[in-house]
């Protein structure tokens, strides 16, 4: 199963993707699953509307959700640059919640199973409990 959403890169809307996002997910995995996908996704789109489309609202970002018998993968596309790379598992384990700089990336590393970057899309893979 997959389920798209576009949205233009405008911080008011991040309330609307957090709702379409559990209100897909609610009823096919944990709460404390639901509860990380939701963070890692709030933590990225931020990441795509500041830093990857630099705050151009003409600019968007993609949201999907494919739902497998055993992951769930949410995939978010922006138009800038890509990710060049996250942090290691190890970086990760020092993440200061209260630092800014670099905290989303840590908790996508720390919150999923795995993450394929390719170019401007990034993959996030979770296992559904």
């Amino acid at each position: 199963m997959k389920n798209r959403l576009v949205i233009k890169s405008d911080f008011k809307l991040l309330d609307e993707v957090y709702q379409w996002l559990e209100n897909l997910l609610v009823d096919i995995t944990s709460k404390k699953k639901l509860n990380d996908i939701l963070l890692v996704n709030q933590e990225m789109v931020t990441n795509s509307i500041l830093h990857g489309n630099k705050e151009s609202i003409e600019k968007e970002i993609i949201i999907e959700v494919f739902i497998t018998s055993t992951d769930i993968i949410l995939e978010i596309t922006d138009q800038g640059e890509g990710i060049i790379k996250f942090p290691s598992l190890e970086e990760s384990k020092e993440l200061n919640y209260i630092e800014e700089n670099g905290r989303g990336l840590k908790l996508a590393v720390l919150l999923t199973e795995n993450i394929v970057i390719k170019g401007s899309k990034t993959q996030y893979i979770f296992t559904n409990e």
